[in-house]
């Protein structure tokens, strides 16, 4: 047997099917035995005897090869094997099937391969490659770009030099070059290890090391491509010519390699020349000149008689055009901004990045210290000038070009000094304000003078003058937060919002003096807005309401009011009437407020109307600036904990011009739209802008601000004004609290049609909030977790794994022998809000009810699902009865039904517990997709509002009632959504906080949006639509661009015998004539 010396093969042992497949099938192919394996070769007849024998002799040859090169441990799968095709299916379906587990498995091992200090680099590489090749064979293969962050992403920090120099590439090296770079780094760390003396240089490898190193360009050895003669001769004759370059060879002779690391971290910056980065900065240890790729950023520019040629590593090579100076503006850690001046700048057109030399910042006279976070640059006399941030292995500076910020923040011929800027910016906060902001630290990126006094500012005299104040009381100060709060409502404002607010009711907290501000167009609702603050307040703080102090009118002190706080236990402090001083924190807030509007709205030119927009910033601010009554901290640090960054405000009222994404402007359409800025955003990320033109808000981050520039050129009717509503709370940092914007501009607009709304797309990522309907909803889990939206995906489905578990939805435990364990399945659904924009991403884990088997998994499935007509008919009486609508959500309904049957369930895929893989799920709820879920969950709810005195109606079961004190409460029920309707706000209140005991429950607040169907209420009037349905049938059928008129057809037109359609036709059009019946059907006549 001279030929299993000659062949030997890696026994498969489960984890290494890849590379066994391959070594076998060549060892097959060797003997000449694949074909018997792989199918093309089949038996003789056998009344061919010899022919026979010899197949027979030679299939059972090749069994032996296959399954002799099986770990023992393995054989168990094969059984008693004859036919070596069965057993090479079998293994082949064994480890090469596709799963998602499969996948799992070899991408952990892919991320836990680490290249320990001192162990080889060549046999890492093996490692990962065997990886890569057994991803490939089950289906999964590695793009050349995974595998190279995969491979960089393993190594020590000894390598962090050269993978600071790839990972700044644009354009992602090939596997070839890094392989090759990796294990000649490693020849060097070597070398260095050797000769301590060395150490701090860039040293060459030795002579005898050189031996094993090939050159992939020439295949000669002692060298590596990007040093290869026959590559270079023609570049490295003109860089000897060159007098920048001739600097450079002769300063190698002293330092090593250094025009080596220039180069390569050089190419890894520049590589991609499809698109450059004009405003980020890199500090490069390597580069022995600042490099610059924006020509505009550049004073005394010198052109280059000749252009000089920079050597890249790998052999290509960039020209720098010229030189000059460069002045940047560096934001320190304090908020100052530091002017610094680089001179000598080479002018580099592609190069990706700019980068600082740090050998040239040490020749003039600075010091460079990198950190573990940042690297700091500093004067001889220790004054940090600058600081970089770490990201990944680089360090960025936080730079800003002195011309750009002229650009940024355009004060075109005005004096306007850096100090009324940020009064300006602040809603014209008070100059001792102000340096307590910028003496205590209270807040981030502040760059505030408090040496120099503020210029006479007219908006404050005319916003701002005022009598004197009363004395201090003297109170004591709560606690703990929402140990007390004072509340007031101011107005009446003597102009409407653009929405039709006239009042505004504020909420300050004693401890923390953190404020809250809703605008109101009537008094009576007051009680519903406290609710909503109080709800949300309470959750997000912790803490309890214990004592709400208030002025003594009639909106404070009604029954509905007083019994609530009764009942709650709240303590409701109430001032004497007409002595406002009484309730002087409001009152001063109120003030304060107002003032900051009043001199916003003087500033900015802009009509009164737009006081509430004045307000939310006002409010924002005020959150963001210091109060005696608290030390050392704004309000926003005391509620979040975090200290504010102020750097992004700009003035309220000023010009703005927002940038117009290419999908919304024609090839030589502006680029930008004017605007005014009016905020901050809250739920999208970004500045908040007035579009005059379209007369709506708008978000954007990509802006650029003139803060000597005021007012709307052109105004627009108050009623074509469409505002956005938001939330009146922050939760962090990054979002940030506002006021809430007026509740019904949209009910202005005469004719309600479907708006369109224009979101942002996904390049500008964090900064908005993502809202299209294009999102591609998955099928399995593989699709969900290797997608665009794999975090997501994969969070929702973590949420819905803790859910299961904390409903004890199940246990594991053997399947019982005449038992069958139904399958499971993740479904994938994105929930839209009303206007059609991205609620969430949800994942849910569904049975496989079509295995149940009737008597022995389930027995009855009936169970009722609301009527269409009889949630309409809700809406109807709510408006005759004027009751009020709310909606709740059940969180995970069906997994509160009671299972009555025993069924067992696969475990789900991806969350199989580790060692327990033969164990099933022993149901002991109900879950989505038994047949009898539906069921057991409409028992459980039914049997918790009977007792609490509703009653089923006998036209629909999922409709119940019920009459206290002469009035009717209705709850209609459709799955896991409710429908609530009830007199009062309080009754309400009280239904669901029953509910909410026994169940977990979402509180959706006042109904909106039903099983497709928006509903608006509004002035003792619902209008429900479906926009989102009608516009999607618009769409779909063509008549996007159709009008409304009397009589659809020509008067003077001759009718004529209809020529017969095609089946298609005739199916489309009564799908068509369907849609629209269904529409007419659903929205009705409820107004």
């Amino acid at each position: 047997m001279a030929e299993s010396k000659t062949v030997t093969v890696v026994p498969l042992n489960g984890s290494n099917y890849g590379t066994w497949k391959v070594q076998c099938r060549m060892a097959l192919v060797k003997d000449g035995l694949w074909s018997i394996v792989s199918g093309t070769e089949t038996a003789p007849a056998s009344t061919e005897a010899e022919k026979y024998a010899k197949f027979v002799s030679r299939r059972d040859k090749a069994l032996a090869i296959i399954v002799l090169s099986v770990h023992p441990s393995l054989l168990y799968l094969l059984g008693d094997p004859e036919d070596p095709v069965a057993v090479w299916k079998k293994l082949s379906d064994q480890f090469q099937k596709k799963s998602w587990a499969n996948k799992l498995s070899l991408r952990r091992r892919l991320n836990n391969l680490r290249l320990k200090e001192g162990n080889s680099m060549s046999s890492h590489i093996k490692a990962m490659t065997e990886v890569f090749n057994d991803l490939a064979v089950i289906g999964a293969p590695m793009e050349d770009e995974d595998k190279v962050v995969t491979l960089l992403a393993s190594l020590p920090e000894t390598y962090n030099m050269l993978v600071t120099a790839l990972e700044a590439s644009s354009e992602v090296p090939q596997m070839e070059l890094v392989t090759e770079r990796l294990l000649y780094e490693e020849t060097k760390l070597n070398e260095r290890e050797k000769s301590p003396k060395a150490s701090g240089k860039v040293m060459a490898a030795s002579r005898t090391d050189r031996k094993s190193i090939k050159c992939h360009h020439c295949g000669k050895f002692g060298h590596i491509r990007r040093f290869c003669k026959d590559l270079n001769k023609d570049k490295i004759a003109k860089e000897s010519k060159s007098p920048l370059n001739k600097g450079q060879q002769a300063g190698k002779g002293q330092s090593g390699s250094r025009s080596e690391s220039l180069g390569f971290v050089a190419q890894s910056l520049a590589a991609n020349t499809c698109g450059t980065n004009s405003e980020t900065w890199i500090v490069d240890s390597g580069a022995t000149c600042h490099m610059c790729n924006n020509k505009a950023l550049l004073e005394d520019f010198v052109e280059f008689n000749e252009p000089v040629d920079v050597m890249l590593g790998d052999g290509k090579v960039l020209n720098a055009v010229g030189s000059g100076i460069v002045t940047v503006c560096t934001n320190l850690v304090n908020g100052k901004q530091q002017e610094c001046k680089l001179h000598n700048v080479l002018f580099v057109p592609k190069l990706s990045y700019n980068l600082l030399s740090v050998s040239k910042m040490t020749e003039a006279g600075k010091s460079v210290s990198f950190e573990e976070t940042k690297c700091n640059i500093s004067c001889s006399d220790g004054e940090i000038i600058a600081i970089a941030k770490k990201v990944g292995c680089l360090y960025y500076l936080d730079f800003q070009p002195i011309l750009e910020c002229s650009n940024a923040v355009s004060n075109e011929g005005t004096e306007l000094s850096n100090e009324m800027l940020w009064h300006q910016r602040h809603g014209h906060l008070g100059v001792q304000s102000l340096k307590r902001l910028a003496n205590e630290d209270l807040v981030e990126g502040f760059n505030f003078d408090t040496k120099k006094n503020l210029e006479f500012c007219d908006a404050c005299v005319q916003g701002k003058l005022h009598r004197c104040s009363f004395p201090n009381s003297g109170a004591k100060r709560a606690s703990e937060p929402l140990g007390l709060v004072h509340s007031d409502v101011c107005g009446k404002i003597n102009t409407k919002s653009c929405g039709g607010a006239e009042y505004f009711l504020t909420f300050t907290d004693d401890k923390i003096r953190y404020a809250l501000v809703y605008p109101l167009k009537q008094k009576s609702e007051v009680f519903s807005r406290f609710l909503e603050w109080k709800a949300v307040a309470e959750k997000l703080s912790g803490h309890k309401l214990k004592t709400l102090r208030t002025a003594n009118g009639g909106e404070f002190t009604s029954n509905e009011f007083e019994n609530y706080l009764k009942s709650e236990g709240v303590k409701h402090e109430l001032s004497v009437p007409k002595i406002p001083e009484q309730n002087g924190v409001a009152e001063r807030l109120n003030r304060t407020l107002i003032e900051a509007v009043r001199g916003m709205l003087i500033q900015s030119k802009l009509p009164q109307k737009f006081w509430v927009e004045a307000l939310s910033t006002a409010v924002y601010l005020h959150n963001r600036s210091p109060t005696k009554g608290v030390a050392n901290m704004t309000p926003f640090e005391a509620w979040t904990g975090v200290k504010p960054d102020v750097k992004h405000l700009r003035s309220f009222g000023c010009t703005v011009y927002a940038h117009i994404p290419k999908d919304e402007r024609k090839k030589l359409d502006s680029k930008a739209k004017k605007c005014v800025l009016l905020g901050y955003g809250t739920e999208t990320k970004g500045y908040r802008l007035y579009d005059p033109q379209n007369s709506r808000v708008i978000y954007s981050r990509d802006v650029k601000f003139n803060e000597s520039e005021f007012g709307i050129e052109k105004e627009l009717p108050g009623n074509e004004f469409q505002a956005d509503k938001h939330v009146t709370l922050e939760l962090s940092n990054d979002n940030d609290v506002v006021v809430e914007d007026d509740q019904a501009d949209n009910a202005e607009i005469n004719e309600r049609q479907p708006v369109r709304e224009r979101r942002a797309p996904d390049r500008f990522g964090e900064w908005v909030t993502i809202a299209s309907k294009d999102v591609v909803e998955p099928t399995t889990v593989s699709e969900a977790l290797c997608g665009p939206n794999a975090e997501r995906w994969h969070e929702a489905m973590q949420q819905e794994m803790d859910s299961l578990q904390e409903h004890d939805v199940w246990k594991l435990t053997e399947l019982p022998k005449d038992r069958k364990a139904v399958g499971c399945k993740w479904v994938f659904k994105v929930k839209y809000n009303a206007d059609g924009s991205i609620e969430r991403h949800k994942a849910r884990l569904v049975a496989q009810g079509f295995s149940q088997r009737f008597g022995v998994d389930y027995d009855e499935t009936f169970s009722p699902v609301v009527r269409f007509e009889s949630i309409r008919t809700v809406i109807a009486l709510s408006v005759q009865r004027g009751l009020k609508l709310h909606q709740m959500d059940v969180t995970a309904a069906f997994l509160n039904g009671e299972l009555e049957d025993e069924v067992y369930m696969k475990q789900p895929e991806g969350f199989e517990v580790k060692g327990k893989e033969h164990l099933v799920c022993k149901l002991n709820k109900s879950l989505y997709g038994l047949k009898q879920s539906s069921r057991c969950w409409n028992s459980v709810l039914d049997e918790h509002l009977k007792p609490i005195g509703f009653t089923q109606t006998e036209s629909d079961p999922c409709i119940y009632v019920k009459e206290e004190d002469g009035d009717i409460f209705v709850v209609a029920i459709h799955v896991d959504d409710i429908i609530l309707a009830g007199k009062t706000d309080e009754k309400i209140a009280k239904v669901k906080e029953s509910i909410a005991e026994r169940f977990q429950v979402k509180d959706m607040g006042e109904l909106k949006y039903i099983l497709g169907l928006q509903v608006i209420q509004e002035d003792g009037k619902v209008w429900i639509g479906q926009p989102t349905y009608t516009a999607s049938i618009i769409k779909k059928y063509g008549m996007e661009n159709c009008k409304p008129v009397e009589t659809p057809v020509d008067l003077s037109s001759k009718l004529v015998s209809a020529m017969e359609d095609s089946e298609r036709t005739v199916q489309q059009r009564r799908v068509s004539v369907s849609s629209w019946e269904f529409v007419v059907f659903i929205i009705g006549n409820t107004t």
